[in-house]
């Protein structure tokens, strides 16, 4: 699986990893440590888990944390003294997300989003209003020359979902 992630990191810009329910933690460990391997600046977008249980996820398994810089939407915002974390109210806090990531792009020189996962979007919008939102961000991570890898439970997408995330994607990879 690792050599399948690294080429296709290697290969594209923008890609699309489907990965089975049963399976995400442990596809998603090997996604991120692929990146963390091949990029020094990478901003890690995470609708899912707090910023702290990633930290420590990601410390436990060996991986530099200095090297990417987060947006929580998980957590409450908090007064953090961490320079290396800004805090969205809300997963369905489309708009804000959006803005939080165009700030991170245009001063973090970040070279790649990990953006952890579709799949939490969908549960609070509709398929359409996500695919706008997808659109959006990778036309924004391609004009600033970065490139961008999202997650998606294989489980919750749609044959639309897919075709749609295929037009902007350079690649859409199947994990199993």
């Amino acid at each position: 699986m690792n050599t399948k992630i690294e080429s296709a990191i290697k290969n594209n810009d923008i890609l699309v990893f489907l990965v089975p329910n049963t399976k995400y933690s442990e596809c998603l460990e090997k996604i991120v440590s692929v990146i963390s391997k091949k990029f020094e600046r990478i901003c890690y977008v995470s609708l899912n888990k707090p910023y702290t249980t990633i930290c420590r996820e990601l410390g436990n398994k060996k991986i530099d944390t200095e090297k990417f810089f987060f947006i929580d939407a998980v957590s409450q915002k908090i007064e953090s003294d961490k320079e290396h974390v800004l805090y969205v109210s809300s997963p369905r806090a489309l708009t804000e997300l959006s803005i939080t990531i165009n700030k991170v792009l245009e001063i973090g020189s970040v070279q790649v989003v990990v953006f952890d996962s579709l799949s939490t979007l969908l549960v609070y919008e509709g398929s359409m209003t996500v695919i706008k939102f997808v659109h959006s961000i990778i036309s924004t991570i391609r004009n600033m020359k970065a490139k961008a890898v999202f997650t998606c439970l294989k489980e919750d997408i749609s044959n639309d979902l897919i075709k749609d995330l295929n037009m902007f994607a350079d690649d859409l990879i199947e994990l199993e």
